[in-house]
């Protein structure tokens, strides 16, 4: 065996050395997008509220309006 064999192993673990140091900032970034998915399911809930009580607001203002609805006016009489 002579020296030339272990170019091909000594690049292949240079390479694999590369791979690792590029791959844990990699794994990081997946891991923060995972907890920010995460918070927008938490989000999703609370915007699921808001629409609810949203539309019991526009119930209830509809319920006013109906009932403080202002009377015919002096320019609304019918003519004669």
């Amino acid at each position: 065996m002579s020296l030339l064999w272990c170019v091909p192993v000594v690049a292949a673990a240079v390479a694999a050395g590369l791979v690792a140091g590029f791959a844990r900032p990699l794994e990081d970034a997946g891991r923060e997008l995972a907890d920010a998915v995460a918070r927008l399911t938490e989000l999703r809930w609370r915007f699921a509220q808001l629409r609810v009580t949203g539309r019991e607001t526009d119930a209830r203002v509809a319920a006013f309006r109906e009932r403080h609805a202002p009377g015919p006016g002096p320019d609304d009489a019918p003519e004669a």
